[in-house]
């Protein structure tokens, strides 16, 4: 089989577009019809054979370009200064002698194959099969004649052939490394990704580095969207529990006692209000965004919810997350009301001026925070009296257990009028979290 196409299946595979092994064959055909001189006619006739929904099509379409492109990193390097008489004799010095990227693409691709870049799975490979490239390029051999070149110099500093030299060869670096980028994000496995994504799970949220917001951002909206699915189903309750007798036997009289028509017995489920506080100070700051994603997944499952965001004061923004989208929505909540200095007391009070009424015993309260009030005053008799009012009250707490009550954290006062207190350190326990007040609070 035509190893470049099966490559190719491959890729698709992994950005989850599914291909069969008949519409592999299909493919197949149309390779042999067509061959793989005109890239136009060849995109569009495997477009029909490949991708089936839109989804599919629009994956294929950017999978295609990167998998068949002709012009990878053009901006590599500029033109520089001829080269003077120098015993440079390695293959690689002679590429880059030449200035032909055209060539030195095809040494790359040569060497890749080789090396087996095919086979990356796994985000942490990257380096090593950039160091495999440039080994099969012949990296080593160049080096050891720079390094000849320097020790025969009499003078201190490189001359200008040497350093140019030197300038190429990290060009190179760059341009392998960028090419080892590209093909891992097409032939990466699947298992690197559920890789990634068990680390991130398990990793403490104020430790994950920026660079991997956008991964995690990902990995908390399909949590989430996992929580919707699961809780937002209307349950229905009817034919559903024991068989109420009096009632059936009612309902029959009239057909002489034969049960053609059935009642049950069952509880009408009231539906529950939920009051949320989520800190958005500077101490938080770390876990902030990914409480709000939380947060926002909330308003999407439950109808009677009302969300508050605080640091120095509490605001209101629950018709804003219903309405609006998730990234604007986190965007302006921590513009408006986030990076202030913590007092747990003002936002109790707002939050008792604002819905103490609406607090009753279908009520279920959560307050995302780390309880660190600044030496402020802390006004626990508040929080006593939303505690005696509601259903339950739950404290989602992001620092480790040996940290509370250190320093200006004042846990142990208000988890006196909580329910349950929680760690939610990483992602994964915040899932459970959110998971068992859903469960507990529908």
């Amino acid at each position: 089989m035509d190893r470049v196409l099966t490559d190719f299946v491959k890729v698709l595979r992994n950005a989850n577009v599914e291909v069969s092994p008949a519409e592999t064959m299909d493919a197949i055909s149309v390779i042999d019809a067509i061959g793989y001189a005109n890239k136009k006619l060849l995109k569009r006739s495997l477009a029909v054979a490949l991708p089936k929904t839109l989804e599919e099509k629009q994956q294929f379409s950017k999978c295609f370009d990167a998998f068949f492109s002709e012009d990878f990193n053009k901006e590599t390097k500029e033109k520089e200064q001829p080269f003077n008489d120098i015993s440079l004799n390695s293959d690689l010095a002679k590429h880059l002698k030449e200035d032909s990227q055209a060539e030195l693409m095809l040494a790359i691709e040569k060497a890749a194959e080789k090396s087996e870049i095919r086979e990356i799975k796994y985000f942490t490979q990257r380096s090593v099969f950039t160091r495999r490239i440039l080994e099969e390029m012949g990296v080593g051999d160049l080096e050891n004649e720079l390094m000849q070149i320097g020790a025969m110099n009499s003078n201190s500093l490189p001359t200008e052939t040497e350093q140019q030299m030197r300038n190429y060869l990290n060009n190179l670096r760059e341009v392998v490394s960028d090419y080892v980028q590209e093909q891992f994000l097409l032939h990466g496995d699947v298992s690197g990704e559920k890789l990634r994504e068990q680390i991130f799970r398990s990793m403490n949220m104020a430790q994950i580095d920026r660079s991997y917001l956008h991964e995690v951002h990902s990995l908390v909206r399909k949590m989430a969207k996992k929580l919707v699915n699961m809780y937002s189903r209307r349950k229905k309750n009817y034919r559903k529990g024991k068989l109420n007798v009096r009632k059936t036997i009612q309902k029959n009289w009239s057909n002489q006692g034969i049960l053609f028509n059935l009642r049950w017995s069952y509880k009408k489920i009231d539906k529950p209000k939920i009051i949320v506080l989520c800190d958005v100070s500077g101490s938080v700051g770390a876990y902030s965004r990914f409480m709000l994603m939380f947060l926002f997944s909330l308003t999407e499952v439950i109808s009677k919810i009302r969300a508050f965001v605080f640091s120095s004061h509490l605001g209101e923004v629950t018709e804003h997350f219903k309405k609006g989208h998730l990234e604007p929505a986190i965007e302006d909540a921590l513009s408006k009301y986030g990076g202030g200095s913590t007092d747990y007391a003002q936002a109790l009070s707002d939050l008792t001026s604002l819905c103490m009424d609406d607090i009753d015993k279908k009520t279920t309260v959560v307050i995302l925070g780390d309880a660190r009030n600044n030496f402020g005053p802390e006004k626990a008799h508040l929080l006593k009296g939303i505690y005696e009012r509601a259903k339950q009250v739950f404290w989602l707490n992001p620092e480790g257990k040996y940290r509370w009550d250190t320093g200006d954290s004042v846990m142990k006062t208000y988890s006196a009028y909580c329910t349950k207190v929680f760690q939610c350190g990483n992602i994964d326990q915040l899932e459970r979290v959110i998971s068992t007040l859903l469960r507990t609070a529908i």
